[in-house]
């Protein structure tokens, strides 16, 4: 066995080693100091589905065109190079064998791989400028070394390919072992011809001397990548496609309940109360920014940065794993382990958070961070009792009076004291076909009273056989739920529960996204299902049914539509609205920041009961978007962003230029 190959085959083999045994470190961590256990359902269709869409297709970044195509040929060039990879290092260990026999595929593979090469090098100058010259912002401030490290790894692995092969058709490497492509004709590979052409032939001593220290920096860039992967932030090469495959089964949307009688840790104070899956999601994250970059409190100067959660939760495991592992310290009662919250992880952050979702709808491997920030709220205020003093009374109108407010139960139903519809709680008759669940802000908010009743004209107009709870309807739990304090929503959820079952209900609609959501996926974690629709969902089918009619706009009037967080992006309900709009007008604009990338209006999480005062407002961010479209109406489908958008059109004086109302108002004022 030739000297050059006992050294290259040692190379690998340590590389190797190191590579699995800091992969096995990463397991150990995320399997041994979890004390949650999750267990997950196959769903194997959907997962290869999201595979194939979001690894293998890049789906996710796609959606950004110009670092999307980039990532895109990057990774699949390095899918084409395995093949070359994987020869080269087969030959260079058994000299005189080939791992691809000569032939029309390995032709194939090698003219492929040459091709490859040069698109991954402009890859790379492209990849230089955007991070250093253009200096798009999400990357400035972040993993500057790591980045530049790889990429010059990248290039040099790409150079490097070419020289060899300059030297192949040179007639350097003919007689070396080793060597491969040595047979293969020039035609195959036109790039490295096209270099050979440019450059005087180089032979005898200088080309051999040359040979030998280009293929050695060639093999020592494959191994210091190998080796240099899981100790890096391109750990993502191992863990993006496992976190994808492994992604949640239950729905996105969906927060799981706290079981209050087998629990005693309750949300996640330190390491130990994230489960195998967060490490995962710790692990695959590629420190691109996505999250950060389309976070409406990180985009109106709040200190959140959905990337620094991730990151640093992950920094505090990589530290704390290995004195855990070397001390055998048994997580349970380890002293090692320190609570991340106040120290990793601001306060102050967890609760700029709206609950939202644009970050776990951006990330491109689908890392869930909003499961971590409830986590640790619920750490914060079913543990310590801690919570902003608005949160705070919040929780306490809504034990003492099932709503955010301070309104009496008995009045709930006191906006519909004239519009002669049935109230469950004063008939206690089953005596209909489809509840209509008003919600605490349309309940008891003035100007969302206005929407419940445009609800009610049309359930009216088609003559549906409908009816409200009255006092017998109580808070979703919602705004506790997204708060922290699991123990207030399951309370409520639970008694929901069994006044839907009491009433035998089987079909829901609501107006409110947040009142949806819960009753549709957080009240279906808990055991109950029931059929239920948005409104603008109900009205988009009446409509398209023949059963309400419309007239058209001649007004002139221009609208845009304002997509609610936990309508758009939690439930993917996109179209309806849109729909039902266009049922009265085709003068409808898009927003800059729409459908799935629509900016939050700030209300989410229980946002709507805290003051904001830190950086711009996001609700006058999104109004002043809304503005730039040139609408004289901005449409709305959620009474959460009624509120906020209002009182944002108001205070910034554009209650002149721009009027708001809900689908349901539109649809009612051009009923036939």
């Amino acid at each position: 066995m030739y000297l050059f190959s006992i050294l290259l085959l040692a190379g690998v083999v340590i590389s190797v080693l190191l590579f699995l045994y800091t992969l096995y470190s990463l397991a150990w961590n995320a399997f041994r100091i979890p004390l949650k256990k999750v267990k997950m359902k196959p769903n194997l269709g959907r997962r290869l589905y999201y595979v194939i869409r979001n690894v293998f297709l890049q789906g996710k970044l796609l959606k950004e065109l110009s670092g999307g195509i980039m990532h895109f040929l990057m990774f699949w060039g390095f899918i084409a190079f395995a093949g070359y990879s994987l020869s080269f290092f087969f030959t260079g260990i058994f000299p005189g064998k080939t791992l691809i026999p000569p032939g029309v595929f390995a032709d194939a593979v090698f003219f492929t791989v040459d091709i490859i090469a040069i698109i991954l090098i402009a890859d790379v100058i492209y990849s230089v400028l955007r991070r250093w010259v253009i200096k798009i912002p999400r990357y400035q401030g972040y993993n500057g070394f790591e980045a530049s490290f790889i990429l010059f790894l990248i290039g040099t692995l790409m150079v490097t390919y070419y020289i060899l092969g300059v030297l192949r058709i040179d007639g350097v490497t003919q007689n070396i072992p080793g060597s491969i492509m040595g047979s293969l004709p020039s035609g195959f590979t036109p790039i490295t011809s096209a270099f050979a052409s440019l450059f005087p032939r180089i032979s005898g001593s200088a080309g051999y001397y040359t040979y030998w220290s280009v293929w050695t920096i060639h093999a020592l860039d494959f191994l210091i990548f190998l080796v240099y992967i899981p100790r890096s932030k391109h750990l993502h090469l191992v863990a993006a496609p496992l976190n994808v495959l492994l992604l949640k089964d239950t729905p996105q949307a969906q927060i799981l309940p706290i079981d209050f009688d087998k629990e005693t840790r309750f949300g996640a104070t330190d390491v130990r109360d994230f489960t195998w899956k967060d490490y995962l999601d710790f692990y695959a994250c590629t420190e691109c920014g996505r999250c950060t970059a389309n976070c409406p409190a990180a985009m109106t100067g709040k200190t959140l940065s959905p990337r620094d959660i991730i990151w640093d939760l992950r920094e505090v495991v990589l530290a704390e794993g290995p004195e855990i592992r070397r001390t055998h310290a048994d997580p349970a009662k380890s002293e090692l382990i320190k609570p991340v919250i106040g120290s990793a992880i601001a306060e102050e952050d967890l609760w700029s958070c709206t609950t939202c979702m644009a970050c776990v709808e951006q990330c491109p491997v689908m890392i869930d961070h909003l499961d971590k920030i409830v986590n640790m709220r619920r750490s914060l205020v079913l543990n310590e009792g801690k919570a902003p003093k608005e949160a705070i009374e919040m929780f306490r109108n809504l034990e003492m009076y099932n709503s955010p407010w301070t309104n009496p139960q008995s009045t709930r139903a006191d906006w519909a004291r004239d519009l002669d519809i049935k109230i469950v709680s004063k008939t206690q008759s089953d005596d209909f076909d489809l509840l209509y669940w008003v919600g605490c802000v349309a309940s008891f908010d003035p100007r969302n009273q206005e929407i419940a009743k445009s609800v009610v004209r049309i359930l009216k107009e088609a003559k549906i056989n409908f009816a409200i709870l009255g006092e017998e309807e109580k808070c979703t739990g919602d705004p506790a739920k997204r708060t922290g304090n699991e123990y207030l929503a399951q309370t409520l959820a639970n008694q929901n529960i069994e006044t839907l079952r009491k009433h035998n209900v089987k079909q829901i609609i609501t107006a409110c996204p947040h009142c949806f959501n819960s009753l549709k996926n957080d009240y279906s974690s808990m055991g109950y299902n029931v059929e239920v629709f948005h409104h603008t969902e109900y009205i988009a089918k009446l409509i398209s049914d023949g059963k309400v009619k419309v007239a058209a706009d001649e007004t002139g009037e221009k609208y845009t539509f304002h997509d609610p967080c936990y309508l758009g992006r939690y439930n993917r309900v996109f179209d309806a609205p849109r729909d039902a709009l266009g049922s009265v007008s085709s003068n409808v604009v898009e927003m800059a920041m729409s459908k799935t990338k629509s900016l939050c209006c700030g209300a989410g999480g229980g946002r709507l009961w805290m003051n904001e005062t830190e950086g711009t407002k996001i609700s006058h961010k999104r109004i002043e978007m809304a503005d730039q479209t040139g609408a004289t109406t901005l449409v709305t489908a959620c009474p959460y962003c009624m509120t906020m958008l209002d009182d944002a059109r108001k205070v910034t004086n554009r209650e002149e230029k721009m009027k708001i109302n809900d689908i349901s108002e539109i649809i009612a004022g051009k009923l036939k």
